[in-house]
């Protein structure tokens, strides 16, 4: 009797062995399962993830540079201006417009500006829109160009190329009307702020005057893509802080808070970066998004910062 029990016994934790030995694989085969899958996705997740990022990094150059050319724009503008043709330290033929202020609005001493214009603009579609604010609003003659690719000028941009274009606008600037650089107020708006800003730092200026501008050009794009490396990986920089540490002539900066292209951080971020000046100002703008235009208020509080910087000049 005690044998068959033994037995019965054994037979039953032989069965149950069994049976867990089929639960325990059943389990591992589930577990490998999802393993596998989730391997499976993660490689597929890199994969999106690399092709996203070479798509991102092949075509940073479209993404910054939208270069509206000839004849988007308004190529025929209500007031005077004169054609400039000229070229880049490298050859590339560039075009810009010198528009002179009228002899009623002229100031004392004459007032001479630089404009340089945002990635979506050309001199067309600025010289309708902002330059008139400019002449009109500081009394100013003023000369905008195209960088390489945009307008009427030649090449592709590039943060290199750009740059050369925009310093031989300003010896085109000064030769044209008999100048110094240190005479010419630069202006420069949003991807312009950056150009106006390696000007001011490396060609000197009377005064700079940046809008809605960036820190550099990969801080902004890091807030639009977190995921991705830009900060390492782009091409075209635009490092304003490292630049603006060279100028310590007057600065006039301004931007919105309500800035969803240019958070208005980045351009607080430039501004603290820069040597100060007693005439240095920072006019935040309540309400503003990046593509609003500027109330007159806005050019009324920049003319009379100005003569500020003429009248500490006598």
């Amino acid at each position: 009797m005690m044998y068959l029990t033994i037995l019965t016994t054994s037979s039953w934790a032989c069965e149950l062995s069994f049976r867990t030995d089929k639960i325990g694989a059943r389990k591992m085969s589930i577990g490998e399962r999802l393993r596998r899958l989730a391997f499976r996705v993660l490689i597929y997740a890199s994969v999106v993830y690399v092709i996203l990022l070479v798509l991102l990094l092949f075509f940073e150059g479209s993404l910054l540079y939208p270069a509206p050319k000839f004849p988007h724009g308004n190529w025929e503008p209500d007031f005077a201006h004169q054609d400039l043709e000229f070229t880049a330290g490298d050859g590339v033929g560039l075009h810009g417009w010198l528009i002179p202020a009228p002899e009623a609005l002229q100031r004392t001493p004459p007032r001479y500006v630089l404009y340089c214009h945002g990635n979506g603009e050309n001199v067309a579609s600025a010289g309708s829109w902002t330059v008139p604010d400019i002449v009109n609003g500081l009394g100013a003659t003023v000369m905008v160009f195209d960088y390489r690719g945009y307008g009427k000028s030649e090449g592709s941009p590039h943060e290199a190329g750009i740059k050369l274009d925009a310093e031989r606008a300003m010896d085109e600037f000064c030769d044209q009307m008999n100048i110094e650089s240190s005479e010419v107020i630069l202006v420069g708006l949003s991807l312009g702020g950056g150009v106006a800003t390696h000007l001011a730092a490396n060609k000197g200026c009377k005064a700079l005057v940046l809008q809605k501008t960036f820190s550099s050009l990969p801080d902004v794009a890091a807030s639009k893509y977190p995921i991705f490396p830009v900060q390492l990986l782009m091409q075209n920089r635009f490092d304003s802080v490292s630049a603006i540490k060279q100028y310590e002539g007057p600065l006039f900066q301004a931007h919105g808070d309500r800035d969803r292209v240019i958070p208005i951080r980045f351009g607080e971020k430039l501004y603290t970066n820069k040597p100060r000046n007693e005439l240095d100002r920072f006019l935040h703008l309540e309400g503003f998004g990046h593509n609003d235009g500027f109330p007159a208020t806005y050019w009324k509080t920049l003319d009379d910062w100005l003569s500020k910087i003429e009248s500490s000049s006598d």
